[in-house]
C-alpha cells in the first residue's frame, strides 16, 4: 500500500493505559517565540519551552514544531493545561475540534498538503490564552509563512486586538491552505473526463485515488465546521465580540470550501458511473460481433456437417460440380446474411 493510500488514524495507547498519559515519541521539537506589541516584534529560538515562556512578552506566539513529549509536557506543567489536551496534541490524527477550558481554548485543525507520495495532512493544535497563543505542528509546514510576514509589519489588526485575533488569524491561514488542494483535486477531475473515453484502463486508479483524497478532505472538513461553530456558540472571555466577526467569515470559508468538495465528489462518483457504462458498452459490443459472426458460421457448419458424414449413398458427391456448387452456396448465404444484419443495423 502506498503512502497516499495509507488511511489516517488517531493513535492509540494500549487497553487499560490511563488517561492522559502521554506517549513517548522520541521527536525533538523546535520552539520559537513571537513575541509583538507597542515595543515592536521580535522572534527568538529558545531552547525549551521553558526557556521560551521565561522571556518577557506583551503578547506572544509560541511556535512548537514538532510532537515532543518532552516539551509538550513541560508546556502543560508551566501553562496548567489539561492533561488530556496534551495527549490530543501528542496523537495526530485528531478528530477537529475545539474546546474551552478555565484559562484557555483549546483547537484541532489538520492542514492539508498534496506531496509528491499524495496527499498528506499535518496536524496544528492551538492554545489560546490572554497574551499567548501556542501553536503545536506536527511536522514543518509552510502554513503559517503569512501570519509570520504580518507580523513582521509591525502594525495590523494583529496589533489592534489581543490573541484571540492571532489565533483567528492561523485558523485563517490553515483553512485557506484547503483551496489550493481542491483546486488541484478539481484539475485533476476535468483531466480525467476528457481522457476517461479513450484510456479508461488508466484512468481508474487515478480515479479511484481522487475520491480517497476527496473523502479524507471530508473527514477534517465537516468536524472543521463543527469546531468554527462550537467557537462561535461558546461565551469565552478569551474570544472578544470584534474577533467573532472574523471567526464567523472562517465559517463561510469552511462551508464553501464543503460545498466545493460535495460537487466534486458528486463528479468523481460521475465519473465512475461514466466509466463502469463505458466498460459495459464496450462488451456489448464486442458480444454482438462475436453473436453476428456465430450466427453466421451456423448454417455453414450445418452444411460442413451433413455432407461431412460417412455415408456411402450420398449422391451429390458424385456430381463434377458439387464442390464449387456447395463454396458458392455458402460464399452467398453468408453475404446474404451480413446484408441482412448491417440492414438492419446490427454491424
Amino acid at each position: 500500500m502506498t503512502p497516499a493510500m495509507v488511511r489516517r488514524l488517531k493513535r492509540y495507547h494500549p487497553p487499560g493505559t490511563s488517561p492522559g498519559t502521554l506517549p513517548e515519541t522520541g521527536v525533538r521539537a523546535s520552539c520559537e517565540l513571537f513575541t509583538y506589541g507597542s515595543k515592536g516584534v521580535s522572534k527568538t529560538s529558545a531552547p525549551s519551552v521553558a526557556a521560551a515562556l521565561a522571556l518577557p512578552r506583551e503578547r506572544g506566539w509560541l511556535r512548537i514544531t514538532g510532537l515532543d513529549n518532552r516539551a509538550v509536557a513541560e508546556l502543560g506543567k508551566r501553562l496548567g493545561v489539561h492533561p488530556l489536551v496534551l495527549e490530543d496534541i501528542l496523537n495526530p490524527g485528531q478528530r477537529p475540534k475545539a474546546e474551552t477550558h478555565a484559562s484557555y481554548l483549546f483547537f484541532v485543525v489538520d492542514v492539508p498538503a498534496l506531496t509528491e507520495v499524495g496527499l498528506e495532512e499535518v496536524q496544528v493544535s492551538l492554545l489560546v490564552f490572554s497574551d499567548l497563543v501556542v501553536s503545536v505542528e506536527e511536522k514543518p509546514n509552510p502554513f503559517f509563512a503569512t501570519v509570520e510576514k504580518r507580523l513582521a509589519l509591525g502594525s495590523g489588526r494583529l496589533f489592534q486586538f489581543g490573541s484571540d485575533y492571532l489565533a483567528y488569524a492561523l485558523v485563517d491561514a490553515a483553512v485557506d491552505h484547503f483551496f489550493p488542494v481542491l483546486e488541484k483535486l478539481g484539475e485533476r477531475l476535468e483531466g480525467m473526463e476528457e481522457v476517461l473515453l479513450q484510456q479508461h484502463d488508466q484512468i481508474l486508479p487515478q480515479l479511484h485515488q481522487l475520491r480517497r483524497d476527496l473523502l479524507r478532505l471530508r473527514r477534517s472538513l465537516w468536524p472543521l465546521r463543527e469546531a468554527v461553530g462550537a467557537l462561535l456558540r461558546e461565551e469565552s472571555p478569551l474570544l472578544s465580540p470584534e474577533v467573532r466577526v472574523f471567526v464567523r467569515d472562517v465559517q463561510d470559508h469552511v462551508l464553501y470550501l464543503l460545498d466545493i468538495l460535495e460537487s466534486y465528489r458528486e463528479t468523481a462518483a460521475s465519473l465512475l458511473e461514466l466509466y463502469l457504462s463505458t466498460v459495459a458498452q464496450r462488451t456489448n459490443e464486442v458480444m454482438k460481433v462475436l453473436t453476428v459472426i456465430g450466427t453466421i458460421f451456423l448454417p455453414l457448419t450445418f452444411i460442413v456437417g451433413v455432407y461431412g458424414m460417412n455415408f456411402q449413398h450420398m449422391p451429390e458427391l458424385a456430381w463434377p460440380w458439387a464442390y464449387p456448387a456447395l463454396w458458392a452456396i455458402m460464399v452467398v448465404l453468408a453475404l446474404g446474411m451480413l446484408r441482412a444484419f448491417r440492414r438492419r443495423g446490427w454491424l
